[in-house]
């Protein structure tokens, strides 16, 4: 890894990353920006000749100061996110840092979700992307495809929990592999 471009080995370490920091923050567009401010200060680094001698952990670290920072300096809404107590952060930092796994396992849930939505019937992969990454109401779903919104709305809980199931037996199949 250490052949690899600094601003690339981050990039590579994004979910993870997002995860932590909307756990500890609540708010997706305050992860974000989080996020892009740790970035800027890679790419600061980046032009220092100095070497990194363990980039995941650096690179943790500039994370976690940003988030601080950011949690300090930004007062969030209590409509969209709920304030963490000190003992919280310090739990949830503690894992972080501490984690020491190359394997995130965000990414292996994510590939785990796309071979069980592979796996799914056309229409049922249909129901799942109109609500999901078309963000449609049931009733919208339903006009669409001539059913009731109850009918859509009942469809998509028995569609989750068929994945849920899937994703965990997948996650318990490459653990037992491990």
């Amino acid at each position: 890894m250490p052949e690899t471009p600094i601003i690339q080995q981050y990039l590579q370490l994004r979910s993870g990353f997002m995860g932590y920091l909307y756990a500890i923050t609540r708010d997706a567009e305050l992860a974000e920006e989080i996020y892009q401010n740790a970035a800027v200060v890679i790419l600061e680094k980046a032009e220092q000749p100095e070497t990194i001698r363990n980039f995941h952990a650096w690179a943790k670290e500039v994370v976690r100061r940003q988030a601080l920072h950011a949690i300090r300096a930004r007062k969030v809404s209590m409509q969209k996110t709920r304030a963490v107590s000190p003992e919280l952060l310090d739990a949830v930092s503690n894992t972080f840092l501490n984690d020491v796994s190359d394997a995130s396992v965000a990414l292996d849930e994510g590939k785990a979700l796309k071979q069980c939505l592979d796996g799914l019937t056309e229409d049922k992969r249909e129901l799942v992307a109109l609500r999901y990454e078309g963000s449609r109401s049931f009733e919208e779903i339903s006009n669409q495809i001539g059913s009731t919104p109850n009918a859509v709305q009942r469809s998509l809980s028995r569609i989750r929990k068929k994945l849920h199931s899937c994703v965990q037996q997948r996650l318990q199949l490459a653990e037992g592999a491990s």
